[in-house]
């Protein structure tokens, strides 16, 4: 959510400022823009904190890096923030051992977006794996 972002932000070299809030019962991050409508959804808003930082490679260089980019993207929001029973991170953690197997990274060979969010999305479940 909202911490997540402010993380990236940091981690994007953005200056601090950006005002974030969070919508409706499942707590969707939202972006109040000075100019226009605020954005709305995770990926969303952390897609345009790269473009504003300028570092559009980590969506990916090729057509299908950025696939794979956004498949991960999309499966951290469906997946890893909707799964929360011992076996739906039983799953999602068997999933990414094997999509890892022969990668150092979720998009192969460059680190993205996708690792970030990832890992921001994982770290709580990491730190209580034994």
């Amino acid at each position: 959510g909202p911490e997540e972002l402010a993380l990236l932000e940091q981690l994007l070299g953005l200056p601090k400022g950006n005002k974030y809030g969070v919508q409706g019962e499942r707590k969707i991050p939202v972006l109040q823009t000075n100019n226009g409508p605020g954005l709305t959804g995770l990926m969303t808003i952390a897609a345009h904190l790269v473009k504003q930082a300028k570092k559009d490679q980590l969506l990916g260089s090729t057509a299908e890096e950025k696939a794979v980019v956004q498949q991960w993207l999309e499966y951290r929001v469906t997946r890893v923030d909707g799964g929360s029973s011992k076996e739906d991170t039983r799953i999602i953690l068997k999933d990414l051992n094997i999509h890892l197997e022969d990668k150092v990274y979720l998009a192969g060979n460059i680190f993205t977006l996708a690792d970030v969010l990832m890992y921001y999305g994982l770290h709580h479940i990491m730190v209580s794996v034994t």
